[in-house]
């Protein structure tokens, strides 16, 4: 159905957010800073797969880069509705990409390997 609309010129818009800031937005984790923070989320604070905590984890490179870069150190928020779509791209500095689907239906992701990625 997906690939059938998007052959269509005519088809609906589709509305997605991307690149939202997770310190004005949140990141869908919890901080020591959430507000009602619920007792059964508290373990999520500190867990090393909360990604405010990946770039400051002591194996992670990340950690070694000053200040706070957004995308990389800081995490960002994607929003998007049935049929969104985000451009095939190269992460920044060739870094590995993290993502987390916290509400809705499953996503399907397609990769390319990078030896068939053309710069």
């Amino acid at each position: 159905m997906f690939w059938g609309l998007l052959s269509q010129t005519d088809a609906p818009s589709v509305m997605y957010g991307a690149d939202l800031h997770a310190k004005q937005h949140g990141s869908g984790f919890p901080t020591t800073k959430t507000l009602h923070l619920d007792e059964s989320d508290k373990k999520y604070v500190d867990c090393g797969w909360n990604l405010n905590n990946i770039a400051h984890l002591e194996d992670s490179v990340l950690r070694f880069i000053n200040g706070d870069v957004s995308g990389m150190k800081i995490p960002w928020l994607y929003v998007g509705m049935c049929f969104s779509t985000f451009c095939w791209h190269i992460e920044d500095h060739w870094t590995a990409s993290i993502n987390y689907l916290h509400l809705g239906e499953p996503k399907t992701w397609y990769g390319v390997p990078g030896s068939q990625a053309g710069m």
